[in-house]
């Protein structure tokens, strides 16, 4: 069967933090004729809830779950695991086997830490072939370590045991489930053509909002996305850039899901770890 790219792109920026509704944004990118933003907005909004972390989460799983066979996600949190620390036989057994390993995020580093030490050591942190490859931290450092735990745990596993939907590279594509991936906004902005700034576009002065709106102008001039004032200008007004966040990550989704080259990975070590598409 041919392929089809998706008429339509979600695009989140994911926390685990106890009030990720505040901290989550979703963007949304329409595809049937040329790319248009036509949305970007915290959780607690687009979803009507609090900002406790298990309800957003709730809210953002049943969302994906219902997305259309002609969409495709890109979420911001790691997939996957360095092989070292790694003891399940293949990804989907990993998947199933996540809440008996760790309990906590706490935890989980500590024993990612212990079974993935090459020295004695304990801060020897491994990073998977993809985020070595991008500048990415190890998905059990400190500072990702919730959110790779809560993304797997109570968002990715329950729709990977539905089977509702395709996680890319690790699982093959199909016609009749959405597509996941895993982005990462910060590499996907060293990837466009100037004038963008990794750092300092997360800040609420002046600068910082001219840097978003350097970042937002390479975005359009990459994709030919369309913007709608308003839309504009949340973006930049929301001077923790997590809107940005989201929709680099939807702008990631779209750009690699345009043809199935981009996301058959041939290396078989990404089928365990892994793939970051920017």
């Amino acid at each position: 069967m041919a392929y089809t790219p998706p008429e339509r792109v979600l695009g989140v920026d994911f926390s685990g933090a106890k009030d990720a509704g505040s901290n989550i944004w979703i963007a949304e990118i329409d595809c049937r004729d040329g790319p248009q933003l036509v949305g970007c907005a915290p959780a607690t909004e687009r979803f009507d809830v609090g900002s406790d972390r298990a309800v957003v989460h709730r809210a953002l799983t049943h969302q994906l779950a219902d997305l259309e066979p002609s969409a495709a996600a890109g979420l911001d949190f790691p997939f996957a695991l360095p092989e070292p620390v790694v003891s399940a036989a293949d990804w989907e057994t990993f998947i199933r086997k996540f809440p008996s390993l760790f309990a906590t995020p706490a935890e989980f580093q500590r024993r990612c830490q212990s079974r993935g030490a090459l020295t004695d050591d304990d801060r020897v942190q491994h990073v998977r072939a993809s985020e070595e490859s991008v500048g990415a931290l190890s998905p059990y450092n400190r500072r990702l370590r919730s959110q790779t735990f809560y993304g797997i745990r109570d968002v990715l596993r329950p729709l990977v045991l539905a089977d509702v939907v395709r996680v890319a590279p690790m699982q093959p594509c199909s016609s009749d489930r959405p597509t996941l991936l895993e982005t990462y906004p910060a590499a996907t902005l060293d990837s466009l053509d100037g004038g963008t700034y990794r750092a300092g576009y997360k800040e609420s002065s002046d600068e910082g909002r001219e840097r978003r709106e350097a970042n937002l102008a390479a975005l359009e001039a990459a994709a030919e996305l369309t913007v709608s004032a308003d839309v504009r200008e949340r973006l930049l007004a929301d001077s923790g850039g997590d809107g940005l966040d989201a929709v680099l990550a939807a702008f990631a989704t779209w750009r690699n899901t345009l043809g199935p080259s981009n996301l058959a990975i041939e290396d078989g070590e990404y089928d365990a770890e892994g793939y970051i598409y920017v």
